[in-house]
């Protein structure tokens, strides 16, 4: 299964130290294809130039995601559009835990990868 993978996702995975892309392919039972765009690698930048504990996660959350396949050229499209734009297109769900972006993927028949506040795994939607 295709996976965008959102800044908000990769930097609670760098802030409890948890393999949570291992444990969603465990709990959907098939691989996982880990995506990032542009626009997440330009946010978590952002962040950790800016110093302080977000910038010290944001730059582990950059090294997490330098294991992941990136999708180029977004032409200035902000992050979570470029993220929505590029899961309907690839026919892959998003992992997140900003709450606007889930919103927003419910409403358009995206599913989403996302963690319970047990720091378990949520699969919600259907596969496109």
């Amino acid at each position: 299964m295709k996976v965008l993978v959102d800044a908000s996702f990769l930097m609670l995975c760098a802030e409890v130290g948890r393999d949570f892309m291992q444990m969603a392919e465990e709990a959907i039972g098939e691989p996982i294809e880990p995506y990032v765009t542009e626009e997440v690698l330009n946010e978590l930048k952002s962040i950790a130039g800016r110093g302080g504990r977000r910038g010290r996660l944001a730059a582990l959350a950059l090294k997490i995601a330098g294991g992941m396949s990136l999708i180029r050229g977004g032409g200035g499209v902000p992050a979570d559009m470029r993220l929505l734009q590029e899961a309907a297109r690839l026919k892959a769900a998003i992992a997140t835990a900003d709450l606007s972006l889930i919103r927003r993927a419910r409403s358009l028949g995206i599913p989403v990868i996302s963690i319970g506040s047990d720091m378990r795994i949520v699969f919600e939607g259907v596969r496109l």
